[in-house]
């Protein structure tokens, strides 16, 4: 696909990142905190064991559900996403239901989930086969990363199972499997990111193979069909997407390279997109996009570099075309279980924000592990944004 050059302003935008990065660790503000002040910011170990990526969805009558992976290995074993809900706005977290079971050999831990227009909770489930029991544990943490580099060459994702539920995720009921081709690889579609209403009052989701393909649903999330699509040769993966007030669609797409995050847009509904340059520097993914109280546009995202893995975020006017420089939301302090190892395992990141009914956003991620508590867990910070300038 033939790219536009950078522009000048995209540019500015990604060197700003550097030093506004090195300046939220420089300059403690307060107690010794490396974070910049907020005007609200509490931080909650909410989900411990599990490696989560979490999905978070405000609910009809104002819960907060997230969509999680509830074990503490990257897929390593059977299992199923399981939904917790929130009823005081991110604090505490209590298991409701699971929107698609795993069968023996397998598991269901990838989807997309939202809400449609009528308040039903919408779900898209894929996951792999040839997983280890769901009993099985590591010995340690070098075990594991171990396993999960040689056990699973062979193994294939599963077609994407969609699921609604009419009781804010308590109940589930799961439909026919996605029919879309086998990619390349072999493996099938899998979904990522919000599932959301779209203006023509059908439901849009992402999902990456070989290229990243925006599907839509004309009947409430139980079949889907591709609408369009880009990136050829699998170019880009995990995409978060957004309808803007414009009625543009906006979509921050991860790269399979360098891993750092894209932008592309489509004035069409999702039929076609143009690629608008960079979100984010090389390490720095995966992306979530929502619109703010105050109609900004939040871009939240992952940083896995050498010496900062953490949770940032950018601000983007109301059409998507100027952002902010980056600001640091969560320092995941090593993100290690085990901070004496000579070479420390790392892993976290993948947030999700919500804006709750009070105004207050709830981001959740996971970490591997942090000074206060070594072991994988899904966090959760609640805030409140600087004010537009």
């Amino acid at each position: 696909m033939n790219r536009p050059a950078m522009s000048v302003r995209t540019r500015f935008g990604l060197a700003c990142a550097v030093a506004a990065l090195a300046a939220a660790f420089a300059v403690p503000v307060s107690r010794g905190s490396t974070l910049p002040a907020f005007p609200l910011y509490e931080r909650y170990l909410a989900i411990d064991g599990a490696c989560a990526w979490p999905r978070l969805t405000v609910l009809p009558g104002g819960e907060i559900s997230a969509m999680v992976w509830p074990n503490p290995y990257h897929g390593y074993i059977e299992g199923a996403v399981e939904c917790w809900n929130s009823t005081d706005e991110g604090r505490t977290w209590h298991r409701t239901g699971i929107p698609v079971p795993y069968a023996p050999g397998e598991n269901r831990m990838n989807l997309a989930a939202g809400v449609a227009a009528d308040g039903t909770y919408v779900a898209l489930v894929v996951g792999w086969d040839k997983r280890l029991p769901a009993t099985w544990t590591a010995a340690s943490s070098a075990e594991s990363d171990r396993v999960g580099r040689t056990m699973f060459r062979d193994a294939h994702t599963l077609d994407a199972v969609p699921a609604i539920s009419h009781d804010r995720g308590r109940t589930w009921k799961q439909f026919s499997a996605l029919v879309a081709p086998r990619q390349t690889t072999g493996h099938a579609l899998v979904p990522y990111g919000p599932i959301a209403p779209l203006a023509d009052g059908r439901l849009g989701v992402m999902l990456y193979g070989d290229a990243v393909h925006f599907y839509t649903s004309r009947d409430g999330g139980e079949t889907w069909q591709e609408r369009g699509h880009f990136s050829e040769n699998a170019a880009h993966n995990e995409t978060a997407w957004l309808r803007l007030a414009n009625g543009d669609l906006y979509a921050a797409s991860r790269t399979a390279g360098d891993a750092h995050v894209d932008a592309y847009r489509s004035h069409d509904g999702g039929a076609t997109w143009q690629f608008e340059g960079p979100l984010t520097l090389g390490g720095q993914h995966p992306a979530d996009l929502i619109t703010l109280p105050d109609g900004r546009v939040l871009l939240s995202y992952g940083v896995r570099n050498e010496g900062l893995w953490a949770i940032c975020e950018r601000y983007g006017d109301p059409t998507a075309t100027e952002w902010s420089s980056p600001r640091l939301l969560v320092d995941l302090e090593g993100s290690t279980d085990d901070p004496t190892a000579a070479k420390p395992g790392r892993d976290g990141g993948y947030p999700c924000t919500a804006v709750a009914p009070s105004g207050t956003l709830i981001t959740a991620y996971y970490s591997r592990g942090v000074p206060a508590h070594y072991r994988y867990h899904m966090g959760v910070v609640r805030w409140l944004p600087e004010p537009a300038k």
